[in-house]
């Protein structure tokens, strides 16, 4: 009954916006997972009291940053998937839906992590994250392309963006890379960097030379690639260069957020090292000789870019600053860890999304120019 009454309310809506927001909540739900099941090591029988978690009392220990990181960690979540059940439900029971799925992930994650040693099932979590998942649900709504704020979005996108659901897809990357940038474990525009997570050895010895190489080629090739990736989703008629340079603006922005957040301002401008200016210069300088080229060179030199800068980033030195838990390296500790280390896991991926997108973007391209 509800899919029938849901078809004409969506039938003058780009459908695969819907699509879209289907697809990146599993993605993100996949995120979810990675982040929960960190270190991947130690799976053991927990003692039979924990399985009573979900009713066990308050905890003691939880603050109010707590509570608000693992909301924020589910909003996405609910959000998403409420959005992406619009292509078969009414408004209200696509809430109700996204809301009890995205709880539903919650529970599960918390009775897997009683499994791990180094994680914690907590019932406050489940709660937390059940508000965070109902109020982007309650959210989703609003932003669907015939309402009021919704319609401002979408005309905005039109305006900037290139047409079509590949485009939205490369501005939904761009957008998760900046999120990714609150992740205080990486150097500035390092993604990718697996070898903590997967507990692999550095295979470069550390000296202070090799690491400011490594940090000004990570930064160059990253750069680099996410500019013209931006590039080439924006129209012909649009400034490249400022909307670049405000991309980078919001990307060093969320870094010296993630150091505000966690207590530590004057951590903010740790990642602002000699070799990511000089990474960023040199970077710049390329990026913009590249942008005369066309669309397909343009696509194909982001991949490449990307690909180079995530074995970069693999095969630098280790940094001992960075390779801290970050309850040592900023003082703190907290359950919200289930929140940091959500930005971890999407911060170690995103270049494999990326390079995955660049592929099919530049194969598409190709086989445009071809007819």
């Amino acid at each position: 009954m509800a899919t029938a009454t849901a078809a004409p309310a969506i039938a003058a809506e780009p459908r695969h916006v819907y699509v879209l927001s289907l697809t990146l909540a599993i993605a993100y739900l996949l995120i979810i997972v990675y982040a929960s099941l960190q270190p991947f090591r130690g799976w053991r029988l927990p003692p039979a009291e924990v399985y009573q978690f979900l009713t066990a009392p308050w905890p003691r220990y939880i603050t109010l940053n707590d509570v608000l990181f693992n909301v924020c960690a589910y909003v996405p979540l609910g959000f998403m998937l409420t959005l992406g059940l619009r292509l078969w439900l009414r408004p209200g029971t696509a809430v109700l839906s996204g809301t009890l799925l995205a709880l539903l992930v919650s529970i599960a994650m918390e009775s897997v992590q009683m499994f791990l040693p180094a994680r914690i099932a907590n019932n406050v979590d489940v709660l937390t994250n059940g508000v965070g998942a109902l109020i982007g649900a309650l959210a989703a709504p609003l932003f669907s392309p015939t309402q009021a704020i919704g319609a401002k979005v979408f005309k905005l996108r039109r305006r900037i963006f290139m047409p079509g659901a590949l485009a939205d897809t490369g501005i939904l990357l761009l957008l998760l890379w900046v999120i990714a940038a609150l992740n205080p474990w990486a150097q500035v525009f390092g993604a990718g960097d697996l070898r903590a997570s997967f507990d692999l050895p550095a295979l470069t010895g550390h000296t202070a030379s090799r690491l400011l190489t490594a940090e000004a080629i990570v930064v160059l090739f990253s750069f680099v690639g996410v500019g013209l990736l931006l590039s080439a989703l924006l129209r012909t008629n649009v400034r490249s260069g400022v909307v670049i340079a405000a991309f980078l603006l919001l990307a060093l922005f969320m870094r010296m957020l993630s150091a505000w957040l966690l207590g530590k301002p004057q951590g903010a401008w740790a990642g602002l090292t000699p070799g990511m200016i000089a990474g960023l210069t040199l970077g710049t300088l390329i990026l913009f000789g590249l942008l005369a080229f066309a669309r397909g060179p343009r696509l194909l030199a982001a991949l490449m870019c990307l690909l180079l800068a995530l074995i970069a980033i693999n095969l630098a030195p280790n940094n001992p600053y960075f390779n801290l838990p970050v309850q040592l390296a900023w003082g703190t500790f907290s359950h919200a860890l289930s929140f940091w280390s959500i930005m971890r896991a999407l911060s170690e991926l995103w270049p494999f999304l990326a390079i995955t997108y660049l592929g099919v973007a530049w194969w598409r391209q190709r086989n445009a120019n071809a007819v």
